[in-house]
């Protein structure tokens, strides 16, 4: 997931998460993906369904006046439906706001399970979606930035959503 990395070079058949962010005036804007290398296994394909299927779902609950705990479930549901739940983590982002790099992650809330928080126009979250295969050691990790707006939300990374496999 994070932190995993050892100093080595990459295999010929591999796979790297990366998780960064693009900062203005101490704003933070992240993203996560994870790039299967020189070919994705046939389990990256559908880990990388799945992730997108939950950033879409948690997209449409980031809104004013839902909890911030009912991002955290309709990911759980939609990872657990997909057959994911021994593979997810159990939060899938946190809140951003004015920081100092290297950090962005700002004071909670983390995005989990009863979390009673109400969500406003004006907060930014990072929603990330972890899977993580031990035994197959396969990763797929999808994240983006939210801004909450009044009508809904809007996705500051310009980067396409796509699987890219190099």
């Amino acid at each position: 997931c994070r932190y995993q990395a050892e100093k080595r070079i990459l295999s010929d058949i591999d796979q790297l998460t990366m998780e960064w962010a693009g900062t203005y005036k101490h704003y933070h804007s992240a993203l996560m993906r994870t790039i299967p290398i020189g070919k994705a296994h046939q389990k990256h394909y559908k880990m990388y369904d799945a992730c997108l299927d939950a950033l879409s779902g948690c997209k449409k609950k980031l809104i004013s006046g839902n909890k911030v705990g009912e991002i955290f479930d309709i990911h759980a549901k939609i990872f657990d439906d997909h057959g994911y739940k021994n593979s997810r983590m159990n939060a899938c982002g946190y809140s951003l706001g004015s920081t100092f790099a290297p950090n962005w992650m700002d004071v909670p809330p983390m995005i989990h399970t009863g979390n009673p928080l109400i969500i406003k126009p004006g907060m930014v979250f990072f929603m990330h979606m972890i899977l993580m295969d031990s035994e197959a050691q396969l990763a797929m990790n999808l994240g983006e930035t939210y801004l909450v707006t009044e009508t809904g939300n809007e996705r500051l990374g310009k980067q396409k959503l796509d699987l890219v496999v190099l």
